[in-house]
């Protein structure tokens, strides 16, 4: 669901890896020196494919470092793909199912209201079919009433604002919550763009028409299942098509989403009339209960315009279905088995995925994650120690005081730029493990359970509510830089630039990325490519834009920033060259930031190495390691359209094809080598 507080600005690197077990702290030598390589199974000798197997460094070496396991993996019937992302969530996933099997156990001993109740009893819920059946929409019936009874559009933006205010859902206006760009010590009210289902560049990518007529029958079926008859609902689903398709021609496209320059435009009460209609956001705020807000931060206005033009009574039977269609949408996983089937085999179509998941591992993973953060304290008491936390924060302290050596070094920017760059990097903020304090947004929420009558849509509309009720209540104090956007089972990392923080949820401290018993050069080219990326997120297209405060301020001189957008628009070039599955390349500009980020991570960890040609080795196949990957061939072209990093083997290859070092290491690869570049070609901005 769309109910997030905060719209995560940060360009975020999404990573799997591996549990392992017991740590020990790294120690962090003045010098590398050579250590014998490790396979990613733990065992002496290389990771790399021997040449006899046909693989040469010299022409993939993402191939020649990961084909071996890539021979030993399928992809599930149930996934998009195997990675070190799914193998890692598969076990963050497999330790949480424990705690839960423990609280279904001994439910009939935890006091209402605990937090054992509610696992047990949401879980027990999402497994009761009959009880789905027999609820159908349950207490989301009277939203989907007042859309369906709005009688024009003063009606149908009240409903929507009724909506917003009770779920913190959106449909054809995005309203939300955020650090506000230029002060991020307090809130502002941002309005984003409508809901374009599978997003812009797919709908406009003209040889995903087949896909386009398996969504426009997906929508139909959801309408049917709201009593629509089959003929209605396939009109409307053409209209919200139609619809949708038209606003997209107005969306920012990804490659501008997180651009401050582009999306910071704040409109006063009287101005937002320049944009909407007459009273169509005094009706909507009013209804959301976001009556003392004097100022609007929009992010799409091209798009919000084209909005304002389909506010009209004319327009209305296509907006009410639109914005029922989003709702079911968005709350489909919880609803009656019928329409969370039909919501499963539509994502599983987009992404290739071959059989739909049990009804217990869906009931698991709907818990796990409603409840993320209760799951996510009961993981770090099983997961993560003390110890990991230091040697990280160790590690991290390593990597900031290199990569202000390779500010300082640069030829390109000026002494002005660098002593705010150093600032910046000197009030970096380091979030390791789980969060300090531990967030309790669904305290007065109320989990009913079966033999009660409990069903899973309303103790979902019960959670939702909860949160949503802490959410309006938080906005209106200063900003808890304290809170994490990630809770600590996920695998994954992320650069947020208005709080100037890097966070390193406990999930992703493992191995392959981190493992205590493995060479320091080898953690360097795992977790340490992983904390460079981030650090580098600060400096890159948009980050660089924030302060050491978090706040959007050009801290460069003009000079300078021109400067670093010679150097950019040469990254863009480089990887809109790079083919990203069969003949499909990638998007240079969508890319840009986590390009950027991964050529940055990649410096400042070679640079630590030094000029040690087998520590060197050891960095570059532990990063090649981390990014084995498979994926099915709907989900390699989805990604191509809708994320903002490279594929993996590109990831890997243009990265360490346009890194110097990667020639010192391997001397072997000349001119004519599919991985060699020309040093002038070597595209490098940090």
């Amino acid at each position: 669901m769309k109910n997030r507080i905060k719209f995560c600005l940060a360009a975020i690197l999404m990573l799997s890896l591996l549990l392992t077990g017991c740590r020990k702290k790294i120690e962090t030598p003045p010098e590398q020196t050579a250590a014998q390589p490790v396979n990613v199974q733990g065992e002496a000798g290389s990771a790399a494919a021997d040449e006899s197997d046909g693989v040469r460094l010299e022409d993939d070496y993402y191939e020649y470092v990961d084909r071996q396991i890539l021979d030993q993996v399928e992809i599930p019937k149930d996934s998009s793909g195997w990675s070190y992302f799914y193998k890692l969530d598969k076990d963050s996933y497999e330790v949480l199912e424990g705690v839960l099997e423990d609280a279904v156990k001994n439910r009939k001993q935890a006091k209402p209201g605990s937090l054992d109740q509610k696992i047990a009893d949401l879980y027990l819920t999402a497994l009761d079919m009959k009880g789905r059946e027999k609820a159908g929409f349950g207490q989301l019936k009277p939203y989907l009433d007042k859309l369906r009874n709005a009688s024009d559009v003063d009606g149908y933006l009240k409903a929507l604002g009724s909506i917003h205010g009770d779920l913190g859902v959106n449909s054809i206006l995005t309203v939300q919550w955020m650090e506000d760009m230029k002060d991020s010590s307090r809130y502002a009210l941002y309005v984003d763009g409508a809901d374009l289902g599978p997003g812009k560049e797919t709908l406009e990518d003209k040889t995903q028409a087949k896909l386009m007529d398996q969504y426009q029958d997906y929508i139909r079926s959801t309408l049917e299942y709201t009593g629509m008859s089959r003929e209605e609902a396939e009109k409307a689903a053409a209209d919200i098509m139609a619809l949708q398709k038209d606003l997209a021609a107005s969306a920012l496209p990804l490659s501008q989403q997180n651009d401050p320059d582009i999306i910071y435009n704040p409109y006063s009460m009287k101005d937002i009339k320049g944009l909407l209609p007459e009273g169509a956001a005094d009706s909507y705020l009013s209804s959301a209960g976001l009556t003392d807000v004097d100022t609007l931060i929009v992010t799409q206005k091209a798009q919000l315009a084209k909005i304002g033009k389909y506010l009209t009574n004319d327009h209305l039977p296509v907006l009410k279905n639109y914005s029922i269609f989003c709702l079911v949408d968005d709350f489909a996983p919880y609803l009656t088995p019928e329409i969370r089937d039909n919501y499963q085999d539509w994502n599983n179509t987009q992404n290739g995925i071959k059989e739909r998941k049990t009804d217990q591992k869906l009931a698991s993973e709907r818990t796990q994650n409603m409840l993320g953060f209760e799951f996510g304290r009961l993981y770090v008491e099983k997961r993560f120690s003390k110890e990991d936390k230091m040697a990280i924060e160790e590690m991290v302290r390593h990597i900031l005081e290199n990569y202000k050596k390779q500010i300082m070094g640069l030829d390109w920017m000026g002494e002005e730029t660098k002593s705010a760059a150093m600032k910046k990097l000197d009030n970096m903020t380091l979030k390791i493990g789980y969060p300090d304090k531990w967030p309790n947004d669904y305290a007065k929420a109320t989990i009913t359970p079966v033999e009660k009558e409990g069903n899973l849509i309303n103790n979902v509309i019960s959670l939702t509510k909860a949160q949503n009720a802490v959410n309006r209540e938080k906005v209106r104090k200063p900003v808890d830089k304290t809170e994490w956007g990630m809770t600590p089972q996920t695998v994954n990392a992320y650069y947020n630039p208005t709080g100037n923080e890097i966070v390193f949820p406990a999930a992703i401290l493992q191995a392959p990325f981190y493992d205590a018993d493995k060479d320091y050069a080898s953690n360097l080219g795992g977790i340490g490519t992983v904390i460079a990326h981030e650090v580098s997120h600060a400096f890159d297209s948009s980050g660089s834009l924030y302060d050491e405060n978090g706040n959007y301020h050009v801290w460069w001189t003009n000079e300078d920033r021109a400067k670093f957008k010679q150097l950019a628009d040469q990254v863009v070039a480089y990887y809109d060259g790079q083919e990203g599955y069969k003949g499909r390349h990638v998007n240079g500009a969508q890319t840009l930031n986590e390009n950027i980020a991964d050529l940055g991570s990649m410096a400042c960890i070679t640079s630590i190495v030094g000029d040690d040609a087998e520590s060197l080795k050891l960095v570059f196949e532990q990063f090649a390691t981390i990014w084995a990957a498979k994926y099915t061939p709907e989900s390699m072209i989805r990604r191509l359209n809708t994320d903002v990093h490279s594929p993996a083997k590109v990831r890997v290859n243009a990265v360490l094809s346009a890194t110097d070092a990667f020639y010192k290491a391997y001397p072997e690869i000349k001119e004519g080598d599919a991985m060699y570049v020309a040093p002038q070609k070597r595209v490098k901005i940090w």
